[in-house]
């Protein structure tokens, strides 16, 4: 049987009602924030059929909009699609992972825990590894090639130096 907001949900698909009631999104002791991870889940698994790696490169503002979910991204989370998904999926994806960065989300402090993510997590690479294969490259092909640009210039050491301030000396 399907919960209340899923059927709402899929009524505001279908056209039979044309927008969610007034107020849906409006906190209700947090049972909002409960039914827009249901329904955010809904969308990706059951609308949409992505796999993690679809979501991770596809998901945007565009795809709510789209899915008549305008009002539940800018109400509840700010036009954040991350925190949309963060709610729905508590810790499973990276902002990084995202095709599309939050706003101002690259920091030096942001960068060390992607860093660190990609070699430690990711890569699973020791520290010589890390020595002997850095490039600019690794982080473009795991995207994150924009903290490239914007924090360190293009330049793979002072990314590295960033995260693993020991790691050259």
């Amino acid at each position: 049987m399907k919960s209340e907001p899923i059927q709402i949900y899929e009524d505001v698909l279908k056209g039979s009602l044309r927008r969610f009631p007034r107020g849906f999104w409006v906190d209700d002791e947090g049972k909002n924030l409960i039914a827009s991870a249901e329904i955010t889940r809904y969308l990706i698994e059951n609308v949409l059929k992505w796999s993690d790696e679809k979501v991770k490169s596809d998901i945007s503002c565009k795809v709510f909009f789209n899915h008549k979910l305008k009002g539940m991204l800018c109400t509840l989370f700010g036009d954040s699609v991350y925190a949309a998904l963060n709610n729905a999926y508590p810790g499973k994806y990276k902002e990084w992972e995202l095709a599309c960065t939050p706003r101002n989300f690259w920091t030096l402090e942001n960068a060390k825990k992607a860093t660190i993510w990609l070699f430690k997590e990711k890569l699973q690479w020791s520290d010589d590894e890390i020595r002997q294969n850095i490039s600019r490259r690794i982080f473009v092909e795991n995207g994150l090639d924009t903290m490239m640009h914007v924090l360190f210039k293009n330049n793979a050491k002072a990314a590295i130096s960033n995260a693993f301030p020991d790691l050259f000396r």
